[in-house]
């Protein structure tokens, strides 16, 4: 099971997004943890769908309240954080560094 402990928020964050955009691949691996480098990779490009939703505004375009505010946008450090510490706790930070480095370019 995916369970981040140091900013708690986070696992709201992607509990709102998975259900969002209706991610049933990314709630399999939530409850069965992170332990296939296709999981990771499959994680890592969901984080970074999440994060182009928070950026975009899509939440505050459409009025939908997550964490209480409709701009997450703060939260965003938060998120790099948990998901870096989660992928070297599981041995796939080089997937969440690939799939970074693509997401960024």
């Amino acid at each position: 099971m995916v369970k981040l402990d140091r900013y708690p928020h986070v696992n709201e964050l992607i509990s709102h997004y998975v259900s969002f955009h209706n991610r049933k691949d990314v709630a399999e691996i939530l409850e069965s943890g992170i332990n296939s480098p296709e999981s990771a990779e499959t994680f890592s490009r969901f984080v970074w769908q999440m994060v182009e939703s928070i950026n975009e505004d899509e939440d505050e375009e459409n009025s939908i309240s997550v964490l209480g505010s409709t701009d997450n946008t703060e939260m965003l450090p938060d998120i790099s954080y948990e998901v870096t510490k989660l992928m070297k706790a599981n041995g796939f930070y080089s997937v969440w560094q690939s799939v970074s480095k693509e997401e960024m370019d």
